[in-house]
C-alpha cells in the first residue's frame, strides 16, 4: 500500500481486546493520513478484507513475526514504526521523519516489543478498561484522540525546528566569530551547530537579560564541546547572574556580559574545570 492509496482507504484494522501505545499511535498517524477512515478492532482479518491491517495478522504493519526487523541501531519495529518508516517522510520529510522516530517511536516500539518500561506507554494503558464492563473499544478511541494530539503537536514542533535550523545555518554562515553565535531570538540549534566550529550560543533570554548554551558535540548527545567553567557554580563572577550546575548555560543582564562570558570560558585553562 503505498500513500495515495492509504489516503483513499475506507478500511483499518487492528487487534482487539487490550490496547497499548503501539496500536494507539498507529490508529493515530493513521487518522491524520485518511481522517474518514473507519477503524476495526478485531483479532481476525476476514480474507477478503479491503483495508490497511497493523498490529495483528503477521502482515506488512505487524511486528509478531520471527523475521521482524530491527533498526540499524538494533531497536525492533513494531507496528506504529513500521507505519511511520512506510509513510512519515513522504508526508512530512526526512527531518521531522527521522526526529519523531527517533525520540518518540523508538522508545513505544523498543518496550511493545520487549516489555521495557516507559512512561508514555505506561500513561496510554492507563485508559484500558477494568473489569468485563466493556469491551474496550470506547477507550480506546480516548487513548487514539490522545494520541493523535500528542502527535500532531509534535509534528508541528518538528517542523518547526526545521525551519528555525535553516535560520541558524545561515546565520552561522555570516558570523565573523564563528565560537560564539548570537541569535536575536532563541531558535532551535542543536542539529546544526555541533557539527561546526560553535562552542556557544548566546539569545535573549525569556525571563530577562540574556543566557549563552554550550554546544553539544553532536546532536545524539548531551555531552559539551565545552561547558561553563565548574569554578563559576561557587565563585559566580560579577557579571553573571547564574551558571547551572551540569555546565550547560549561564545568564547575565546584558548582551556584552554574556559574550565576555563566553570568550572567558573559551580561553580558561584546566582550572577553570
Amino acid at each position: 500500500m503505498n500513500l495515495s492509496e492509504l489516503g483513499k482507504c475506507k478500511y483499518g484494522l487492528t487487534h482487539s481486546g487490550i490496547f497499548h501505545a503501539d496500536d494507539v499511535f498507529a490508529t493515530a498517524f493513521i487518522e491524520l493520513i485518511n481522517p474518514d477512515i473507519k477503524i476495526i478492532r478485531s483479532n481476525s482479518v476476514p480474507d477478503d478484507f479491503d483495508g490497511i491491517v497493523y498490529d495483528v495478522g503477521l502482515g506488512e504493519f505487524d511486528h509478531h513475526g520471527s523475521d521482524n526487523e530491527a533498526r540499524e541501531n538494533g531497536i525492533p519495529y513494531a507496528a506504529f514504526g513500521k507505519l511511520w518508516r512506510k509513510f512519515a517522510k513522504d508526508v512530512y520529510g526526512e527531518y521531522v521523519s527521522k526526529k519523531i522516530d527517533r525520540c518518540l517511536i523508538e522508545s513505544l516500539d523498543l518496550s511493545d516489543n520487549t516489555g521495557k518500561s516507559d512512561s508514555l506507554c505506561l500513561a496510554i494503558a492507563a485508559f484500558n478498561p477494568i473489569g468485563n464492563d466493556s469491551n474496550g473499544d470506547k477507550e480506546f478511541r480516548e487513548a487514539v484522540f490522545l494520541a493523535k494530539t500528542i502527535l500532531e503537536k509534535l509534528i508541528k514542533k518538528e517542523q518547526t525546528f526545521f525551519e528555525e535550523e535553516k535560520l541558524v545555518k545561515e546565520i552561522y554562515d555570516k558570523a565573523v566569530n564563528k565560537e560564539i553565535i548570537v541569535l536575536d531570538r532563541y531558535l532551535h540549534f542543536k542539529d546544526t551547530l555541533p557539527g561546526t566550529d560553535a562552542v556557544y550560543v548566546v539569545h535573549p533570554s525569556n525571563r530577562e537579560g540574556y543566557v549563552a548554551q554550550a554546544v553539544t558535540i553532536n546532536s545524539e548527545t548531551i555531552e559539551l564541546k565545552k561547558p561553563f567553567p565548574k569554578k563559576w557554580l561557587t565563585e559566580l563572577p560579577s557579571y553573571l547572574t547564574f551558571c547551572h550546575k551540569s555546565g550547560f548555560l549561564i545568564a547575565g543582564l546584558t548582551l556584552e556580559d554574556v559574550i565576555h562570558a563566553c570568550n572567558i570560558a573559551l580561553k580558561g585553562d584546566k582550572n577553570d574545570r
